[in-house]
């Protein structure tokens, strides 16, 4: 008997790159429970909780949520983050490694400042602490050069049709991130 392997496919970026928006979208094609991590913030921010406490713990509640998808229910799985600190990328790491056939992706989409800025103003409001405004394509880069180098980088100003096609491409195919 084959054994079938999970993925966890965590979507990086800064907010107005477009991770959410793709992220939803790929949840609904293949199916994958996505986990918004900004989702849980907000929840504990209406609840009282001071923003540091609230991000802290809806980081808590978002691993538990990928580790159970995982390792419970052996199903796929996608994690909608803006992944800017070492701490996050390292947790999913460790995630994956302690379960069996599980496999780690990541797809980090890129606007430039203009474009971010713009869909920031033109959505629904959404929380966010996130201070890091690169201009250039190579400052956003270094923003997240923590991140490994087997990853899929979309250029989300392209049509979204066409991020999308290369997304599923990425999640279907056989670009699997090393752990060690």
């Amino acid at each position: 008997m084959e054994n079938s392997r999970c993925t966890l496919l965590m979507m990086a970026g800064l907010p107005g790159a477009g991770k959410s928006t793709l992220a939803r979208a790929l949840g609904r094609e293949l199916g994958w429970h996505v986990v918004d991590k900004d989702a849980h913030k907000e929840v504990l921010l209406e609840h009282g909780l001071d923003a540091d406490r609230a991000g802290r713990i809806a980081y808590d509640l978002a691993f538990r949520t990928l580790r159970d998808k995982l390792e419970k229910h052996k199903t796929s799985v996608i994690f909608d983050t803006a992944a800017m600190q070492p701490s996050i990328v390292d947790k999913v790491r460790e995630i994956v490694s302690c379960i069996e056939h599980a496999e780690l992706k990541i797809i980090l989409c890129i606007a430039d400042r203009d474009l971010r800025h713009h869909r920031v103003l033109t959505r629904p409001k959404q929380i966010t602490t996130i201070r890091a405004n690169p201009a250039t394509t190579a400052d956003y880069l270094r923003v997240f050069r923590h991140l490994p180098s087997d990853i899929l980088t979309l250029e989300t100003r392209n049509p979204f049709e066409e991020c999308f096609k290369a997304a599923l491409e990425f999640v279907c195919g056989n670009v699997v991130i090393k752990l060690s």
